[in-house]
Order: C-alpha cells, then structure tokens, then sequence
C-alpha cells in the first residue's frame, strides 16, 4: 500500500464524539438516498445459482462517485539519528491513528478517450478529512483546511500527485489524503473474465501498484477468490504478500481482505482490508512496522454536491503545472514559513536551529539551515559588503571563491542579501548559497544552503523561492533576543550544521528527543 495514512496531526482541532457520529449518519444518509436513484438496473443481471458463471461488467459511465473511506493503525515509527548516514532505527515509538475521509470524485479521461481507459485525472472535494495520533505519550488531532478542500488528483505517475486547487498543503495535510487503498483505481482488481463461486484471479504487479498507491510491486503472491454469487453481488476474498517501493524506498505488505462487486451499478461499493506493512527508513521519512485496517464505502452520485456542478478546466494530457505543486513550509521555532517546491521537507525545528532537507526518490540534492540571529537597532540594515566579509571569515580555509553577491526587498518587503560561494570540505567540493533576510525592525534570519556540486542541477531556483516567499511570522521578542544574545556576527552564520548535527545525537535530552519526533515531516 503507497501509505500507511498516520496521517498529519499537529495543530488540529479536536472533534467531539457527538460530531463524528452525526457527520456519519449524514453520510449515511446521503448514500441512502444516492442508491435509491440508482434502484433501476442499468447493467441487466439474472439471478445467479451458486455454479453459474456471471460475467464482471465494470461500468465505463460511473464517473461521479461518493467515498468514504475509516482507517485504523497501531504499530512502532522507526526514527534514525541522522537518515542521510545509516538506515539503523536510533529510537523506536508507538503509534495509534485513525482517520476518516469522505469525499466526492469526479473522474475525468482526455478528450476522445475510450470510456473505459484508465482515470488518469480526478477532480475531488473533501467533506470531511481528520484524524487523530498517539505516537509515544504525544497526542494529537489534525484536520484538513478548508482552503484545501477542493483538490485535483493527477495518476499519470504513482504514487498519484494531489494538489489543491485554491492554496497549498502543508506535508502533514498531504499526509492525511494519500490514502494506502486507491478508491480511483479499485475496481482493477476485478477480473474481466467470467467467474464462478471459488475461481482465484491473480492481479498483476502493475494493478496492484495502482491500487495500494505504490510507486513499483517488484513481486507479489495476492490472490482472489469468488466467494459469493447472487443477483446484486459477486463477493471476493484476498489474500497475500506484495514486495515494492514508495518513492525509492523499500516496503512490504502482507494483506488479507474483502471487497463487494455491485452487479446492479458496475463498481465495487465495499472494501474491507488488514494489512500488515513494513516500510524501511527513507532519507525523508521514518520508517515503521504497523498493523493497519481500512474499511471504504463508494457508490454512484446522480449529481455533484460541492464539486462545481461544470468540471473544471484539466489539462489532462499535459504536466502538472509546476506552481501547484509548492508546499507550505513552517519552522514554529525559528518563527519564519515559506512556499517551497514540495521535494523540500521540515526535518528538524530546535530552539534556534531548523533545518531543512531536499530529498527526490529518496536521494539528499541539498541541505537548508535556518537560524535567527541576534537583532540589530531599528533601521539599521547590514551592507552586502559586511555580509561578504562574514562569509570569508566564517568558512575560512574551506572556501575557495565568492562566485555571486546580489540583494533585493521581496515581496514580503524583507530585505534579502544573497552570496553563492564554492569551496572544499575534506576535498568534497561543497556550493554554498547564504541567504540573509531582515526587517525594519532590526529582525533578522540566516538561511544556509549546502549541497554537493553534482547536485546543482536539481536544485536550481530553490534559493531564489526561498528569497520571495519566506515570511517572518510573530515571535517573542524577549526569547528571541535571549536565544541569539552575546554572538558575534562571525558565530551567526557558521556552526548551524553542526549545532544541529550534535543536537540529533544528543540522547541524553528527552525535551530534545520529542523535538526530534515531532519534526519528522512524514511520520506513517
């Protein structure tokens, strides 16, 4: 399954068990009355004997349906010391989650299509989406922003790519919605012969990538069975082990399950799955061992109910417009957020110190460190050339030539003072960008960009996204000025690296040790 959905959690609001109960019986109730507009048969079927075969008629015309979809998950997150040096698990935590998300989806094909090709586009409006996580003695409750609700979902690639349509996620909103069943694509695990009570129907690797939202199966022993034949319905049970990957990273699921085959409509209306899923450290995220259950509910709408009643306009058959597909990210403790490319991820927020990471298909392209720095008189500004001279004296032998120096006022009217500089660490050529923001109000904040020179390629513009877009958010001045009080200048900018390198190996400090936790982007 692409993600076990121990969906992001933090700064949520926790609901009352009155509430969850009544969003349940108004989806229950709406499935009533959407079933009952579908009571005429548009797929005539006969009456089956247990021996007769029937043939499973998966309707192309669904192309509007409601889901809703419960999981469950109790298992151990895997947390290492530092991802980008060994994959061995440093602190071991348990984890209990649940999630609910019911939404509406509207299946969208390019122009032309056959009906019945693959959904490759989907247009989808979440009603509800919460969940709510214990990991460790920490708990929590997080809940889908209303300004997100309205999404589309592109499965040119898998894992399938979600973006907002109005604003962006942040990672924890993104990992509340990649769902470990595929509501799209569940209907591929039917097989298009036709079938009697106790035929086995072996899925391919690439269905059930599609299904169970992986990016590759490698191999796989699932196998289902007919146990139930009548009139309305064709019952599957499955069972069995896939072997894959979730963007680079390695993972195995033991599976058992039942799915309900509505011969009336053409789709599958019932999903119940346990699965047992072991997903190895990745260099973005914690790696775990958790025992997860899903229960999902789909069937036919006659009409849209918050999804524009015209659907929106997709370009279907081109890519995903690059500015969709950015990421809001926050530091809590350094009190600054940006919008940043997505492969970018919050990997560590420590008094004074954060830092950040950009991973693609579970490869390190560079390193952000973010640090406040002690505040000067208001309406006094550093000069580029005393920023230049900083540099020099901070990496020292280590550096061999200041290749660029600019400034500007971003949009957020920071003032933005910018040197690129090539060096050599331990004869490992290095590309450093520093970036220096401050405010009228003798506020300011160090961004420290580090990366090998082979990696420029897919980090271009980073620097320059981080320039436009970082917003100093509200902070108290008192602890902030006692954070980063008696250093000097030459302290600010060097050592972020290692301050936060040491602090990581710090286990002596269970304050830090929860920080650690708690700052892991993508916690499954």
């Amino acid at each position: 399954m692409s993600r076990i959905a121990m969906p992001r959690y933090q700064h949520n609001i926790v609901r009352t068990r009155d509430e969850s109960l009544g969003s349940r019986r108004r989806f229950l109730a709406a499935l009533t009355v959407m079933t009952a507009s579908f009571c005429v048969p548009t797929v005539v079927v006969d009456a089956a004997e247990q021996n007769d075969r029937v043939a499973i008629a998966v309707s192309a015309e669904r192309d509007l349906m409601r889901v809703r979809m419960e999981m469950d998950v109790k298992g151990n997150v895997n947390v290492p010391s530092d991802s980008l040096i060994s994959r061995k698990s440093e602190l071991t935590l348990p984890i209990e989650s649940t999630a609910v998300l019911d939404y509406e989806e509207r299946y969208r094909r390019p122009i032309d299509a056959d009906p019945s090709s693959e959904i490759t586009a989907i247009e989808r409006y979440y009603h509800e989406a919460h969940s709510t996580r214990k990991l460790n003695r920490s708990a929590s409750d997080f809940r889908l922003r209303e300004s997100v609700r309205h999404t589309h979902v592109r499965r040119d690639s898998l894992p399938e790519t979600i973006y907002a349509v109005d604003d962006y996620f942040t990672h924890e909103e993104l990992g509340l919605l990649r769902v470990p069943v595929s509501s799209v694509a569940v209907d591929q695990l039917l097989p298009r012969d036709t079938v009697a009570v106790g035929d086995k129907h072996r899925p391919s690797c690439a269905t059930l990538a599609s299904v169970l939202n992986l990016t590759s199966v490698e191999t796989s022993t699932v196998s289902m069975r007919v146990m139930d034949i009548d009139a309305a319905k064709v019952k599957f049970e499955l069972s069995g082990k896939v072997v894959g990957s979730v963007e680079g990273v390695p993972t195995s699921l033991h599976t058992v399950g039942k799915l309900t085959f509505d011969r009336r409509i053409g789709t599958t209306t019932w999903l119940a799955m346990a699965v047992h899923e072991t997903r190895e450290i990745g260099k973005a995220e914690p790696g775990f061992d958790v025992a997860a259950t899903i229960k999902m509910v789909r069937q036919p709408m006659p009409k849209t109910v918050a999804l524009p009643v015209t659907p929106d306009a997709m370009a279907i058959e081109t890519e995903i417009p690059q500015d969709r597909l950015y990421i809001d990210l926050q530091s809590d403790k350094v009190a600054v957020s940006a919008i940043m490319d997505r492969r970018w991820r919050m990997m560590a927020d420590l008094s004074g110190n954060a830092m950040m990471r950009m991973i693609e298909n579970d490869r390190s392209i560079a390193q952000c460190n973010l640090r406040p720095l002690a505040r000067l008189e208001p309406g006094k500004q550093w000069t580029l050339e005393a920023f230049q001279a900083d540099v020099r004296r901070t990496l020292g032998k280590e550096l061999d030539d200041l290749v660029e120096a600019d400034q500007r006022v971003s949009a957020s009217g920071l003032r933005v003072l910018r040197i690129a500089a090539h060096g050599r660490v331990e004869g490992v050529p290095i590309q450093w960008i520093m970036l220096h923001f401050s405010d009228d109000s003798g506020r300011r904040v160090l961004a420290t960009f580090t990366m090998s020179s082979d990696s420029s390629e897919a980090f271009v513009g980073a620097d320059v996204q981080l320039a436009d877009s970082l917003r100093l958010l509200q902070t108290d001045d008192a602890a902030t000025s006692q954070t980063t009080a008696n250093r000097s200048d030459n302290a600010e900018i060097g050592g972020a690296d290692a301050q936060v390198a040491n602090a990581s190996r710090d286990r002596n400090s269970s304050d830090l040790r929860d920080n650690e936790v708690q700052s892991a982007s993508d916690v499954r």
